[in-house]
Parts: structure tokens; sequence; C-alpha cells
């Protein structure tokens, strides 16, 4: 039998989607459907079936108890191959987290021998988010507009920092201790691109005012954001983090009740036996918000 196959057949139970899988794993439909063509004439017997009324897979009885089975293979295998490599972690880090919030864990971490461990891959929060359900991470600290609800993972919520308004120092508006969103409605935004949790905060103020500010730039690098702002091509929308005194910029509320926040969680799959390392890292992340 080949282990491969049942990690493609682990993934397809989960989502019930061949093109889904085959997107996820970088290869072909054809490769996911023999896969499982394979495995079904391994076990003989029939392990998915295609409701042809509402176009979806289910899963058989024998299919149920396959992948219970391919779960905890599949988990064994990541552990052992990992203890083979000696203990590194795959650790998801998104860029504004990365650099506005991971440094305060840096010292602990080198401390505590966990540093040379991670091997780190950054990208946008909602990537890092499937590459833990696909399990090609470990473990990630993941940024969301409020607070991450996820039934197959464990979200454990480490800090928030309020979404704010982001203004060079002589802008009218740095005068007002706090803003309305009804008020920037003349205003040119510079934004972080779609895939940022940002982006999703910002529709959010959006509806629930009369605004309709104009977007004239967006980018997934958060330094050239803010010099354009300092450049006073326009404001900006960022959490409040993401400034730091050598940056020269004013940041202002936002008025408004209930409205989101940038939740910092620590994100794992659910069902997974965490190593020694894997435990300790989770610690040192929970740990510095406490401090």
């Amino acid at each position: 039998m080949n282990t491969r196959d049942l990690q493609y057949f682990a993934q397809l139970a989960e989502s019930k989607n061949f093109s889904q899988v085959a997107r996820e794993f970088g290869v072909t439909q054809p490769t996911i459907t023999m896969a499982l063509k394979r495995l079904e004439t391994y076990f003989n017997v029939q392990l998915m079936l295609r409701d042809q009324s509402h176009q979806e897979l289910q899963l058989t009885p024998a299919g149920e108890q396959l992948y219970h089975h391919a779960q905890i293979i599949n988990q064994e295998l990541t552990l052992a191959a990992h203890e083979i490599k000696g203990s590194a972690i795959r650790f998801g880090l998104p860029p504004i987290i990365g650099n506005y919030y991971f440094p305060q864990m840096a010292s602990e971490l080198v401390r505590t021998g966990l540093m040379d461990r991670l091997d780190t891959k950054e990208a946008g929060s909602a990537d890092l988010l499937q590459e833990i359900r696909t399990g090609h991470l470990d473990i990630a600290l993941l940024g969301s507009s409020g607070p991450l609800v996820e039934e197959d993972l464990e979200v454990l919520p480490v800090t928030q920092s309020p979404f704010s308004i982001v203004l060079p120092p002589d802008h009218p508006l740095a005068q007002q201790p706090e803003l309305s969103f009804n008020q920037l409605g003349n205003e040119k935004f510079i934004l972080l691109a779609e895939g940022f949790v940002h982006a999703k905060a910002f529709e959010w103020f959006e509806r629930q005012s009369v605004a309709s500010p104009q977007v004239v730039y967006r980018s997934s690098d958060v330094g050239l954001l803010k010099k354009m702002v300092g450049e006073h091509v326009g404001i900006s929308f960022l959490a409040r983090l993401a400034i730091t005194p050598e940056d020269h910029l004013i940041t202002r509320p936002l008025l408004g009740n209930n409205q989101p926040a940038f939740q910092i969680s620590v994100v794992y799959k659910k069902g997974t036996r965490l190593s020694a390392s894997q435990e300790e890292l989770i610690r040192v992340l929970l740990s510095v918000s406490n401090k």
C-alpha cells in the first residue's frame, strides 16, 4: 500500500472534492481518483459513493473506518518524520505578526533551543490555515478579524490589537482623538491586499457606515504602505501593533461598538499528538502575551 494514497484519501474524506484535493497536493485530479481506486482494490470494498442528486461524495461505512485509521497513520508518519529529521517544527507565520509581534518571543525561543528547530513558512493567514488542515504545517501563529472559530482546529487565543486609521502627523484628522468611519468618505486609502484579514475588517466598517472611501493602492508590503502614508499619498487602515515609533505616523481609533479586532491565535489540527518540543513552543507563544 502507498501511504501517500492514505493522505489523499483522508483529505478527500474531509473536503469531498477531487479537484480541491488535487490542488492542495499539487497533483492532477486523475492522481486522486487512481489513489481511491487502489485503496478500494487493496481492501476489496467500496470506500466512497457519489450522490448523483446532489453531486456529492459520501463515505461508506468502510470508508468511515478507513478515514479514522488513516488520520492516525498519517499523524504517526508525520511525527516519525519529524523525529528522524531532528524534531523540526513546521511553523506558519504571517508577515505582520512575524515583523511586529513575533520578535517579542524570539529571546525566549532562543533560550529554550526552539528557534533552531523552527522550519518557518511565511504567508497570509488564510493560506497558512489551509496548510495546517492538509498537514503541511504543524503549528501556526495566525491573525483573524475577530475570534477564529474552526471545528477541525485547536485555536488558542494569544492577544489582540485594535484596527486603527493611520495618518501622517500633519493630516487634519490627526488632531482628533478618535474618528468615525463616516468622516473618511473623501479620503484616499492605501490598503493591504485582499488576502489579508485587514480587508475583511475594512469591509465591516464600510458596511456599518454611509462612507465609501476611495482605495487607490493595495500591497502585501506593510512597510511600503507606511512609507506611502508618510509621503501623503493617502491614509491607511492597519492593526495598531503594526505601527512603531520609528514610523513617525499617527494612529487614531475608530468609533463603533462590537467592531472587529486583529486577533492573534496559536492554531494546530485537532487530534494532533504533539511532541515535547511542539508543546514547549505553544507554551512560549502563549506565555509572552501574559507578561
